[in-house]
């Protein structure tokens, strides 16, 4: 978006949260707390993550508060397990611990081109509504989700690697950096977002520094298309 400018927005940094090492529900705590001051201050909360877990202490509150909500989510992935390694609280079992709360129908997914054959089973049963591959499908959904509020996530491995590197568990065959840029801005101008986030950038696995300047971007892209 080269009509607006950062400076044309009221953004405020809470700073980072040192989260306990060593438990994931403490850690959540930590995270569902912020996310409770951020809200208390009629502020939008929008948490910038690294393991996508984090998106759960984040929507916990955000479901207090708006238990109506849906979640819109773009990911290489579909976080759908129950368990993984025998652990419900994983990155691999996020939006299934998201649904634990909303229940069926309420979590649109799309850009998912890895899981378990049980998980796309379990999603196409109506659990969620998951689209394959690209964002096909997602202005209709916009549409249809109408003045609802909506959770917005974004695992940045929805991004083909080639594109995206610097991130944990990247899957072949994503989508480009301008087609997310342009699904941003659907979701941004269309829906009324009541928390968000962007997670999964580990810069350490892209030394040129391109995935963190394409994580960069994408924060600015939200930043001035939420309406």
């Amino acid at each position: 978006m080269l009509d607006r400018d950062l400076e044309d927005i009221d953004v405020f940094d809470s700073g980072d949260i040192e989260l306990c090492i060593g438990s994931s529900e403490k850690a959540l705590e930590q995270i569902s707390k912020r996310t409770a001051t951020i809200l208390n201050d009629g502020k939008l909360p929008f948490m910038i993550g690294g393991e996508h877990l984090v998106t759960l202490g984040a929507f916990r509150e955000v479901f207090k508060r708006f238990p109506d909500v849906n979640i819109i989510h773009f990911d290489a992935h579909t976080d759908l397990r129950d368990e993984y390694l025998d652990v419900k609280l994983s990155h691999a079992c996020v939006m299934r611990r998201c649904h634990d709360l909303t229940g069926d129908g309420r979590i649109y997914q799309f850009g998912i081109r890895s899981g378990e054959r049980v998980e796309f089973r379990w999603a196409d049963e109506g659990h969620t509504e998951l689209h394959r591959f690209d964002f096909v499908g997602l202005e209709e959904t916009v549409n249809r989700i109408g003045d609802v509020p909506v959770y917005f996530t974004i695992d940045l491995d929805v991004l083909d690697p080639s594109v995206f590197p610097g991130t944990g568990t990247p899957e072949h065959g994503g989508v480009s950096f301008m087609q997310l840029v342009d699904a941003i801005r659907i979701v941004c101008s269309g829906c009324r977002i009541v928390g968000l986030d962007v997670c999964e950038l580990s810069p350490n696995y892209d030394q040129s520094g391109s995935s963190t300047a394409a994580a960069c971007k994408i924060i600015r892209e939200i930043l001035l298309s939420i309406k």
